[in-house]
C-alpha cells in the first residue's frame, strides 16, 4: 500500500536519490534541502509499504513531489515517479495531494514546466486538467519546456486534503 510521508531535511539525500534516477539532470541533496526550507515550499514521499530505505524494487519509497505557494498562486517544482510504481497513479496521487494542499491553503492556481520529450508527464498533467500556457526554449538542457496551468478550486480538493498528511516547514 502506499502512503503519502512528508519529506523534510532529513529527506534530502533519499530525494536526490530518486531524483537522479528518473531525471538525467538531477538535483544535488543540497538543492533539495534548500527548496525545503523555502517559504511556502512543501514535498511529499510515496513510501510502499512502509520503507523508506532506498531501493529500486519494492518495497521503497516509490516517488515525490515538490511545490511551493505564493499568495494565490502555486507550482510544482518536481514530481518523480521510480520505474517500479510508474503507471500505477502513484503520480496522479502526488499531484493531486500537491493540489490539494494548495487550494486550501489559499492558490487559486498551479503552474509547472515539463520537458516536451517527456510525453507521459504531460499525459498526467493534462489528465488532472492541466493545459499548456507557453513554452521555454531549451530549458532542460537543449529541450524546451512546456508551461502548463490550471487552476485549482477548493471545493474539488477537500475530500483529498483530509488524506494529505500535514505541510513540511
Amino acid at each position: 500500500m502506499i502512503e503519502l510521508v512528508p519529506a523534510a531535511m532529513l529527506h534530502a539525500e533519499l530525494l536526490a536519490g530518486m531524483h537522479a534516477i528518473c531525471f538525467v539532470e538531477s538535483w544535488s541533496a543540497r538543492s533539495m534541502a534548500e527548496v525545503l526550507v523555502m517559504p511556502g515550499s512543501s514535498a511529499l514521499i510515496a513510501v510502499d509499504g512502509g520503507q523508506l530505505q532506498p531501493s529500486t524494487t519494492p518495497p521503497g519509497p516509490a516517488g515525490l513531489v515538490m511545490w511551493r505557494r505564493t499568495f494565490d498562486e502555486a507550482e510544482i517544482l518536481t514530481l518523480a515517479v521510480l520505474p517500479p510504481w510508474r503507471c500505477q497513479g502513484v503520480g496522479g496521487r502526488l499531484l493531486e495531494a500537491a493540489m490539494a494542499d494548495s487550494a486550501a491553503q489559499g492558490a487559486a492556481t498551479m503552474f509547472l514546466e515539463v520537458a516536451d520529450d517527456n510525453l507521459a508527464g504531460q499525459a498526467l498533467y493534462r489528465r488532472h486538467g492541466f493545459a499548456q500556457v507557453g513554452r521555454r526554449k531549451g530549458y532542460y538542457g537543449g529541450v524546451d519546456a512546456l508551461t502548463m496551468r490550471r487552476t485549482l478550486d477548493q471545493s474539488q480538493f477537500r475530500e483529498l486534503s483530509s488524506e494529505y498528511p500535514g505541510k513540511t516547514t
